[in-house]
């Protein structure tokens, strides 16, 4: 697996102690960490990583979250690119997600022994590799974990942008099944430590999840829950 190239994506608003511990758990396991920062303040600074994170600023408010990790998915792209990788990995996290020891080599390494697009880690302990090829909705203890999942770079998924905040993780993840598989990976669960504060502090944004609701299902029929 040496020969990968290895990305990391993390968007982040304010959290700066939150993003630091992210960070430091994802830092030495990949070649390079882009953090997409939205308007954080201060902002995030990237002088103690000493080169191998960048800060990119995207001033959206509202935030579109799919923006944010589009953005961060491209500079991966382009980090791949000028590296000559002709295979990369993208890991996308929410800044705060604390990764373990191995997680990247592990994820990847799971993805790639199958035609998966998109890998993610068990977080109910389930102990089956599952490969989910259909785009319909599954056991909710098995669907894609949208702080923390990786992408096979040079196969050039997106996020739909239509979807602002909610749901275009779950869109993408059933563009991946039909595309080549979405892997669920057990053993290697990730620490999520602040799941949906920034939703539940800004009601705009728990009205745009209602919005992003019906966007996925005019785009898809049913909805994953």
């Amino acid at each position: 697996m040496s020969g990968i190239f290895r990305a990391a994506v993390i968007p982040t608003r304010d959290r700066h102690d939150l993003l630091d511990d992210c960070l430091r758990s994802v830092v030495d396991q990949v070649d390079r960490v882009i953090v997409i920062d939205n308007l954080s303040n201060p902002p995030i600074d990237p002088e103690p990583w000493h080169g191998k994170v960048g800060v990119v600023s995207l001033p959206i408010d509202p935030p579109n979250i799919s923006t944010l990790w589009n953005v961060g998915i491209a500079l991966s792209d382009a980090s791949a690119y000028r590296a000559g990788a002709d295979e990369w990995d993208i890991a996308v996290l929410n800044s705060d997600v604390v990764i373990p020891p191995g997680w990247i080599e592990t994820l990847s390494a799971a993805m790639r022994s199958t035609t998966a697009v998109l890998a993610y880690p068990d977080q109910h302990g389930g102990r089956q590799q599952i490969l989910h090829t259909k785009a319909e909705p599954i056991d909710l203890r098995q669907r894609i974990t949208g702080f923390a999942y990786m992408l096979r770079g040079e196969h050039g998924l997106r996020l739909d942008e239509s979807m602002a905040w909610w749901f275009s993780d779950d869109s993408l993840d059933w563009e991946a099944r039909e595309q080549g598989g979405s892997l669920l990976v057990p053993g290697i669960p990730v620490e999520h430590r602040a799941p949906n504060i920034s939703t539940n502090e800004r009601p705009e944004l728990a009205e745009q999840a209602g919005r992003d609701r019906e966007t996925f299902r005019k785009k898809w029929g049913p909805t994953p829950w």
